[in-house]
């Protein structure tokens, strides 16, 4: 179901952050002020750095303790930790590779947790000291709030761990992702909300069901709410418009997933099937779908697929200049976030602050 090769917005050349990078953080991009400002009023949380050993983390977390951002703990190799971070207070600076009293701990607990799946606990021994399973148990057993990695890492070592630590929440069929747009100056007025929209699933399930979808929409209406500041107005995507009668399976599969999630949340405007022109602008809206209360305003766009919601935020990236900030894991019982490899540290800095917020949520 998932498709752990997740795709990211720091693979393109153009990323949120431009390729001009100078001077105060702060100064960059709107985007920026507006999670920090949400990260400033978020007191006590801790956040685990899995490759603190890598330079780029390093900068962003050094980013962090001087702004007064969070508590952090750093895994990696003790000499190298020792000397990155010789100036800097940090909660903890770890190993997981020596035997600890801690280790064992979390040796056992990961032993407990998969011994269904034929898991030893000599085997549960060696894997604890990948930095990755160490990260995910410090949250497990709530030494840590959130985790941020895959600077360094695959994102398959970064996720397989987290869904079968963490796991997604009971009342998600699926763990899924979204991509926080920013809305040009010029455009405010008439998308999005806030200067944002949020847009699903563009990285991690290829072909949602109507369950898939449904739990998708689930997971972007607490991202909407919690994350970004918004009253959802949620869109469920397609080739059409409310069509109806229709036989098409996919048709068919968005009308159902829409209905089910609006009878969910009854004080929502939450509509499907949609076509991207009618969700999102207000004139087109009144000649194909008259009687819609989105009204093109939505602000959150569901996607029928992968391939559409990959395609759909990189062709607004491209073709318009929004900014794109993910991909951001939903539906997880605690904050995982997966990192490109290519992630630069101003980069690492924003994905650790949503992390937090999503931590305080």
């Amino acid at each position: 179901m998932f498709a752990f090769g997740l795709v990211s917005y720091y693979n393109t050349h153009d990323n949120i952050m431009g390729n001009n990078f100078q001077g105060d953080i702060l100064n960059m991009s709107n985007i920026f002020n507006v999670f920090e400002q949400r990260a400033r009023e978020i007191k006590g949380k801790t956040l685990v750095f899995p490759e603190g050993d890598e330079p780029r983390v390093s900068r962003a977390v050094k980013k962090l303790l001087e702004n007064n951002m969070c508590k952090v703990v750093v895994l990696g190799d003790e000499k190298i930790l020792n000397e990155m971070y010789e100036n800097h207070e940090l909660l903890a600076k770890i190993d997981p590779k020596p035997t600890t009293e801690k280790q064992q701990k979390y040796a056992q607990e990961l032993y407990e947790l998969r011994k269904h799946k034929g898991l030893t606990e000599e085997q549960a021994c060696s894997i604890i000291t990948d930095v990755n399973y160490y990260g995910c148990m410090m949250l497990k057993l709530g030494d840590a709030d959130g985790l941020v990695s895959g600077a360094i890492t695959t994102s398959a070592d970064v996720m397989r761990p987290a869904f079968q630590i963490i796991k997604q929440k009971k009342e998600i069929s699926i763990a899924s992702s979204c991509f926080i747009m920013e809305i040009p100056e010029n455009k405010v007025d008439i998308l999005g909300e806030n200067g944002l929209m949020v847009l699903a699933d563009c990285a991690v399930v290829p072909y949602p069901d109507e369950e898939g979808l449904h739990a998708i929409a689930e997971s972007s209406i607490e991202t909407a709410k919690n994350i970004c500041g918004m009253t959802p107005r949620v869109s469920f995507l397609s080739y059409t418009s409310n069509t109806a009668k229709t036989t098409d399976e996919t048709t068919l599969k968005i009308k159902a997933a829409a209905k089910r999630t609006q009878e969910k949340h009854p004080e929502l405007v939450i509509e499907g099937e949609l076509q991207a022109d009618a969700s999102l602008n207000a004139q087109t809206a009144k000649t194909k779908v008259p009687n819609s209360k989105i009204a093109g305003r939505a602000n959150v766009l569901i996607f029928p697929d992968l391939n559409a919601g990959n395609i759909g935020y990189k062709l607004i990236q491209q073709f318009s200049g929004v900014k794109a900030v993910g991909p951001i894991i939903q539906g997880l019982n605690k904050p995982v976030n997966d990192l490109s490899r290519g992630a630069t540290d101003e980069e690492i800095y924003l994905t650790s602050l949503i992390t937090l917020i999503q931590a305080e949520c």
